[in-house]
């Protein structure tokens, strides 16, 4: 089954509960998305690490089950004041 890979920007991550998310920007909407294993560690540190900079990923995410299923790249976007 092939993926469909878009490109989103990271707003936000929420790792309090059982179930992780990430929230990826898309167009004008913010979705919170289901996310396991190493990818939010990745995305946490890239973050912590550069204040100011928002974090782009090239990604599959399942739009039905709202999850994501496979991070094919990062990058980083800083914001010309």
């Amino acid at each position: 089954m092939a993926r469909d890979y878009s490109t989103y920007e990271v707003t936000g991550y929420d790792d309090q509960g059982k179930i992780k998310f990430i929230h990826l920007r898309e167009g004008d909407f913010v979705l919170p998305v289901e996310i396991k294993g190493d990818d939010l560690l990745k995305i946490k540190k890239m973050m912590e690490l550069n204040p100011g900079v928002t974090v782009i990923i090239h990604a599959a995410v399942d739009q039905k089950r709202m999850r994501l299923l496979e991070v094919d790249g990062y990058s980083l976007r800083k914001e010309d004041i």
